[in-house]
């Protein structure tokens, strides 16, 4: 079972859950939702989210998605991410994760160092 992650926040993982379907402003955007894999999260996270508070990891299944997974390489070229081209949906879901920082950056959660 192939599996991803994606970071929101809870209050939009809280919004997902009530709607069922999470359509993230890079849908509309750029065409699909930043995923990562479990070892790349943190960086990104560290990157991109850094002013956020109470931040929330799903753990995704990609074969539990309704929409295609596509690994495409960052604009640098140094990395190849998987994007999900359509929103997700909780049947994709296996897991979600508190994703705290410290004074150092995020923390992958303890479950997911296996990954």
């Amino acid at each position: 079972m192939p599996q991803i992650v994606h970071a929101l926040s809870q209050s939009d993982w809280k919004s997902f859950q009530k709607h069922g379907e999470y359509r993230p402003s890079s849908l509309g955007t750029q065409g699909f939702v930043h995923c990562s894999k479990p070892g790349q999260i943190v960086v990104v996270a560290d990157a991109n989210h850094s002013d956020s508070d109470e931040m929330v990891l799903l753990l995704l299944d990609e074969s539990g998605l309704d929409s295609p997974v596509r690994y495409e390489t960052s604009s640098d070229g140094a990395s190849v991410f998987p994007h999900v081209y359509g929103p997700l949906t909780l049947d994709g879901v296996i897991d979600s994760f508190p994703f705290p920082q410290d004074e150092t950056g995020y923390r992958l959660p303890d479950e997911l160092l296996q990954y």
